[in-house]
């Protein structure tokens, strides 16, 4: 039986190719909406996660507080395909062109995880107008290329979606991941961003001491450019935080939602 043939219709649509260049304006993502109030919180899934990677999270932060939004990136589940660079200044201005589509106002509270906490540190060094807070979840640091070896790409070295196989859309995404991190390193140090920086504290099985050092460097290098950062290294935890330790995230949204406890 032919690979094409095994895979699931769901997957087989993450290969396509060749398919235009579309406008930030034109592009339609799958979005999941829940809650209301102000601000809204954002939240950005990280390399080759959908929005169901918040399906924990995102109802206890709506819950009595804020709106909240999960959605698609371009080229991921339910969303349209564009041949634009997956760089953080294409990225963002494709979401704050959804967000204005959905009729969605700042300001927002920016919540990132991994290559998705990236593309909101773009996000608050570039719009600091719009930003009422920015919570990032074990991000991806600006010089964390993920092109550039399996050191970079350790959060996602036991997935299987990284392999022959890999969805044409996380293959773009990692290509111009240098690009993505340059715009960030480019972007203006912004003051006064209420920002809580997640780190983990375990990485995959075999992760080595001095791996685990580079990455709580890098994490302390993150929270270091955000100059009113809180930096909570979450115990116990892996990459993905918001499943090892959901109510950590939830109480640093709900924080700078200004949520009651």
């Amino acid at each position: 039986m032919s690979a094409s043939k095994r895979l699931p219709a769901w997957l087989l649509s993450l290969f396509v190719t060749g398919v235009s260049a579309l406008p930030a304006d034109s592009l339609n993502h799958r979005v999941k909406l829940q809650g209301t109030g102000t601000p809204t919180v954002i939240l950005e899934s990280g390399l080759g996660d959908t929005l169901e990677v918040w399906n924990t999270v995102q109802p206890l932060i709506a819950a009595g507080c804020a709106r909240t939004l999960a959605y698609n990136r371009a080229g991921y589940l339910g969303s349209d395909n564009s041949n634009s660079p997956r760089d953080s200044a294409t990225i963002v201005a494709e979401l704050r062109a959804e967000l204005r589509r959905q009729n969605i106002k700042p300001p927002y509270v920016l919540v990132g995880h991994s290559l998705g906490g990236l593309y909101m540190q773009y996000f608050a060094r570039n719009y600091r107008e719009e930003v009422a807070g920015l919570v990032l979840v074990d991000s991806t640091h600006w010089e964390q290329h993920l092109a550039m070896g399996n050191q970079a790409n350790t959060p996602y070295s036991s997935r299987t979606a990284v392999t022959l196989f890999m969805p044409w859309i996380m293959r773009r995404e990692i290509n111009d991941s240098v690009a993505a991190g340059e715009q960030v390193h480019e972007s203006p140090i912004v003051a006064g961003v209420p920002t809580i920086v997640l780190s983990s504290t375990r990485g995959p099985t075999g992760e080595t001491p001095a791996a685990r050092a580079l990455a709580a460097r890098l994490q302390d290098e993150i929270a270091a450019d955000f100059p009113s950062a809180d930096h909570v290294r979450v115990s116990d935890s892996g990459h993905y935080i918001q499943r090892d330790h959901p109510e950590v995230v939830v109480e640093a949204a709900r924080k700078l939602a200004g949520c009651k406890p």
